[in-house]
């Protein structure tokens, strides 16, 4: 259909280039010019009627958001620069509908960096968020206390005066705490990096100063001595020298008491580490001794969920797109975390606490890759998995040991009762490194030792090969061996074989490199050679290198074969170490029911399922804890189940079990499911 050549079309703004693009039939474009369809008009079409010029669905979705984003970027610019002439209005510098439009045009030409101030509400808003905390005789107040973090709008004009007014509403109500009374303390306010506040500045002045995110502010609180004066709300006090005098004393006692801490934790041998890192637009100065031994910094994006208010003594910083801890001018070797934002440290202070955020999913290679770095050794590690909200105290950590071992001997290891590593390419010198650094790391810091690792690679590792008895030797070739092949030669040894066990004997003699025929008098000697040769010769590599990190603090350990293999049989779980374990008090006779039923449950488990059910209360699949707790809850219906806490270690312990089958039920339903999340707080 040809268009008249004297009827008007619509204008043209970019619609029929657009459909053409997608594939509308011309006829159908020049039906809707001649019917005068413009992006003015087509919001206003039904969908039936626009079935007549456009077909697809899809088209007539995307043509209805064409002609949108069109008068929506129009009436933006008409909007912006009707606001602009009334701001030149205001200012008395708008001369002429012409010069406004000149300006108008040269200021958006000129100043492209500006356009961002525009709609920025927060300029024009006069409060600002501020974090809120507590530090009670240099150390931070967690939210247990009646101290934690509290986020508060508050005035841009609002200085010390009104900060400390509302810090004793939120930290004193009533004037009382569970520190003590308002008035039997000092009382100030202290800045993120424990820098008293002056009192003329105001919050939008801090902020201006400091650019953070969100400004973190602390209530500073001491007790009183003789003669100390009590810092109120209507406080005049302004002596300089006053204040330079208790700032050094401060730094003072901080030096000491960092001094003390470094000689108990590293015997007078290590250096003090700090961390380094560069945030966004300002350093931050972070003083750790204020938190003591409750401090940690979270190496890792924070991630959101309910239990971001429990996180009372984290330091929260900006994220960034690279971070790294340096060590001091005593060593030169950086530790890299590649998606591991960090606050920056005073040289003068000591990092007390670090976080390594992990992907559970990913754990093998991940702390690998943090622990290839000999640094990580000095430091006192906590873990947290991400998007998990289990806090470490102890728990997290033995979970994170246990599940790297298990993944490591079910993926880079072989065997069956027993492992030793298989090499890869993908793994070299410091992998493997880093393996022996993990091992040491969880022997010192939970007595976690992976116990399904051959006792003569431990032994070759410990004190070298040479050292590694026969009976050790042959003793981790049977376990290392599946059941079958282990009762063909346990028969082998003792008698004679008939013809097929011969053949199958002569098959496993085969796969494992044996090219002559074993005789029933030298088989044993045979089955040494082949024990040395799968257990310490195929993963020299990894031993050799395992050993150069971990051999030394091994030693220390077990400083024999015997105290080695005593280590072993006391991380072996068996149904009278564990039942050992659990301590209780029931009160009535349902709760004693309920752990009869527990103690009914662990006689019945073998090896493998202790395992699962030390992992699921303790977080190790070792015995590595003094006792688990059990305590009892009404919990019924379908909301009843066991509830471990591996920290304490605790387990909550339904009363309402009515039968030893209903308990194994529930208690198979969470062991046999192999999959461990923190997911209490």
């Amino acid at each position: 259909m040809a268009t008249s050549s004297n009827t008007p079309l619509p204008q043209d703004d970019g619609l029929w280039m657009f459909l053409q693009s997608r594939g509308i039939p011309e006829e159908n474009i020049q039906k809707m010019q001649q019917d005068h369809i413009d992006s003015s008009v087509v919001g206003e079409i039904d969908d039936a009627t626009m079935t007549a010029y456009i077909p697809a669905y899809g088209d007539r979705i995307a043509t209805r958001r064409f002609c949108m984003e069109k008068q929506t970027k129009g009436g933006d610019d008409l909007k912006r620069h009707s606001l602009f002439e009334k701001l030149r209005r205001k200012m008395g510098t708008l001369t002429s509908n012409k010069d406004t439009d000149q300006d108008f045009q040269e200021e958006h030409s000129m100043q492209p960096t500006k356009i961002h101030l525009r709609n920025n509400k927060r300029a024009v808003k006069m409060t600002r968020k501020i974090e809120l905390g507590w530090i009670h005789d240099k150390k931070q107040v967690r939210k247990r206390n009646g101290g934690g973090t509290r986020v508060l709008d508050i005035s841009k004009k609002a200085t010390k005066t009104e900060i400390l007014s509302q810090a004793k509403k939120l930290f004193f109500p009533n004037e009382k705490s569970r520190k003590g009374m308002w008035e039997e303390f000092s009382h100030n306010i202290v800045d993120f990096q424990e820098a008293y506040l002056d009192e003329g500045v105001s919050v939008g002045e801090l902020y201006e100063t400091h650019k953070l995110g969100i400004l973190r502010l602390y209530l500073f609180t001491e007790h009183l001595t003789n003669g100390d004066e009590v810092f109120t709300e209507m406080s005049e006090e302004t002596d300089e020298q006053t204040d330079a005098a208790r700032l050094n004393e401060r730094q003072k006692n901080t030096t000491e008491d960092n001094e003390q801490l470094t000689q108990k934790t590293h015997d007078s041998e290590q250096q003090t580490y700090t961390v380094e890192a560069f945030v966004s637009t300002a350093v931050e100065m972070v003083d750790l001794t204020s938190l003591c031994d409750t401090s940690e910094v979270i190496f890792g994006p924070l991630q959101g969920g309910p239990f971001l208010e429990d996180l009372d003594d984290t330091i929260l910083h900006e994220p960034i797109e690279e971070a790294q801890i340096n060590i001091n001018a005593y060593s030169s070797t950086p530790v890299h975390f590649d998606t591991v934002p960090a606050g920056s440290l005073s040289p003068t202070y000591e990092l007390l606490h670090v976080t390594v955020k992990l992907h559970r999913v990913n754990l093998l290679e991940e702390l690998i890759t943090q622990f290839k770095d000999e640094a990580m050794m000095s430091y006192s590690v906590k873990y947290s998995f991400i998007h998990e909200m289990g806090a470490d105290a102890d728990g997290v950590s033995r979970d994170v040991y246990a599940a790297f071992w298990t993944e490591f001997l079910d993926c880079a290891a072989e065997g069956a009762d027993v492992r030793v590593p298989s090499l890869s390419t993908k793994w070299q010198e410091e992998e493997w490194k880093s393996v022996g650094r993990i091992m040491v790391k969880g022997l010192k810091d939970h007595g976690y030792f992976p116990s399904r690792l051959a006792q003569a690679f431990t032994a070759a590792i410990t004190f070298g090969e040479h050292t590694v008895s026969p009976d050790i030797l042959f003793d981790s070739l049977m376990l290392y061996l599946s059941q079958s092949e282990r009762d063909l030669l346990s028969t082998a040894l003792q008698d004679a074989l008939d013809g097929d066990d011969e053949d199958e004997l002569l098959d496993l003699m085969d796969r494992m490199g044996v090219r002559t025929v074993p005789t029933q008098e030298n088989l044993k000697a045979v089955l040494l050679q082949v024990a040395h040769k799968q257990i310490i010769q195929q993963p020299k590599y990894a031993l050799d290198n395992i050993a150069a990190v971990a051999g030394p603090t091994l030693r220390e350990f077990f400083p024999s074969v015997l105290d080695m293999q005593k280590m072993y049989e006391d991380l072996k779980p068996s149904a009278r170490k564990v039942l050992k374990l659990i301590t209780a008090s029931p009160a009535t006779p349902a709760e004693n029911q309920s752990l009869r039923f527990l103690h009914q449950y662990i006689r019945g488990l073998d090896e493998i399922g202790l395992r699962k059910m030390l992992r699921f209360v303790t977080g190790s699949d070792v015995i590595c804890v003094k006792d688990i707790q059990v305590i009892f809850t009404p919990l019924e219906g379908l909301s009843r189940r066991p509830i471990a806490h591996t920290c304490g270690p605790t387990l909550e312990l339904p009363s309402t079990y009515n039968s030893y089958p209903d308990l194994r039920a529930e208690m198979e339903a969470i062991l046999s499911s192999n999959f461990y999340a923190m997911d209490i707080a």
